[in-house]
């Protein structure tokens, strides 16, 4: 069987779950994580961009962050709005992490600190950020907008829900404003899914128990490798989807056992053969 679909990756540790989408082919299961890339231009630094972004009079920074130091975690742009100024960039993703804002670094800053610093950076604000391919997954999809008791007015936020009133403003008028004209070799940026890890399906084991106890994973499992090469712990959204592919990879684990098995005992006496 071959099969595609999202998943999230369970870190015991961090206790997170993370983005990933899973491809299942006859003999593999690759495991694969979202980048950004450079895919035109000239890019000075594979991990790192800085971002030049010109405040509107409608929209303002065009963006909503998530996250802070109060969390353990970066803050993270969790919403772009369509063709406002962040979106305008082209080098703005859901799921980047902002390192600086006009030279102050704030990985360690609080999400208050960096709405402050967004909300006071003047006309032009430029700030560097890094893709998050591990951005715990209730960070990068937006929970929803700040409720009333987070009025403009009031300066008050939550790390976990989007910023974007207090650095856009409270206009209810989305007029785009006329996008900056391209400079030449500015570097082309894109999302995409890349290959993380491949765990071989041949004499590979699947386990549904939590380590150490007799306890089933509810809709989770974990694939692991004849070499022990493991995947981790792969969760899914429902019961339905986790027995579906429970189903899919254990199938093509038998095939393959099969296929071995058929080729060994064409090796063999009658009397030797599996």
């Amino acid at each position: 069987q071959t099969k595609t679909s999202i998943a999230l990756l369970y870190d015991e540790v961090s206790e997170n779950a993370y983005d990933i989408r899973l491809k299942l082919t006859k003999e593999v299961l690759t495991i694969q994580k979202q980048d950004v890339i450079c895919v035109s231009g000239s890019d000075h630094s594979a991990n790192h961009r800085t971002v030049t972004l010109r405040r509107q009079p409608v929209g303002g920074l065009g963006l909503s962050i998530k996250g802070g130091a109060e969390h353990k975690v970066p803050v993270v742009v969790s919403k772009i709005f369509k063709d406002q100024a962040a979106d305008q960039t082209g080098m703005l993703f859901i799921g980047d992490a902002i390192i600086q804002v006009n030279g102050i670094n704030v990985e360690s800053a609080t999400h208050e600190e960096v709405v402050h610093l967004l909300r006071n950076a003047g006309d032009e604000v430029t700030i560097t950020v890094q893709y998050l391919r591990e951005a715990p997954s209730f960070l990068k999809l937006p929970l929803g907008s700040p409720g009333p008791s987070s009025d403009h007015s009031s300066g008050a936020s939550s790390p976990l829900f989007d910023s974007g009133l207090h650095l856009n403003g409270n206009s209810t008028n989305t007029a785009p404003s006329s996008p900056s004209s391209p400079i030449a070799n500015e570097p082309k940026y894109e999302k995409r899914w890349l290959d993380t890890l491949s765990v071989p399906l041949s004499m590979a084991r699947i386990s549904r128990y939590k380590a150490g106890t007799d306890k089933l994973r509810s809709n989770a499992f974990e694939v692991l490798a004849l070499d022990g090469v493991s995947t981790g712990i792969l969760q899914f959204y429902t019961a339905q989807e986790s027995a579906d592919w429970l189903r899919a990879i254990s199938t093509n684990i038998s095939d393959l056992t099969l296929q071995n098995m058929k080729m060994a005992n064409k090796c063999c006496s009658p009397s030797d053969q599996v």
